[in-house]
């Protein structure tokens, strides 16, 4: 039984992922700014002190 149902779980699961919708928003795109800036800031630190 647990041969049918885990192939059958990984393809709802591989539909669900494909239909999310994707969303490029101001928002998303204020949230990815913010965070690409604090990991520059983090690898400046770590260049810095090496």
């Amino acid at each position: 039984m647990h041969i049918l149902i885990l192939p059958a779980g990984f393809i709802l699961w591989y539909l669900a992922y494909k239909a999310k919708p994707i969303i490029n928003d101001e928002i998303s795109l204020q949230w990815e700014e913010r965070n690409t800036n604090k990991r520059n800031k983090l690898s400046n630190i770590i260049n810095e002190s090496i």
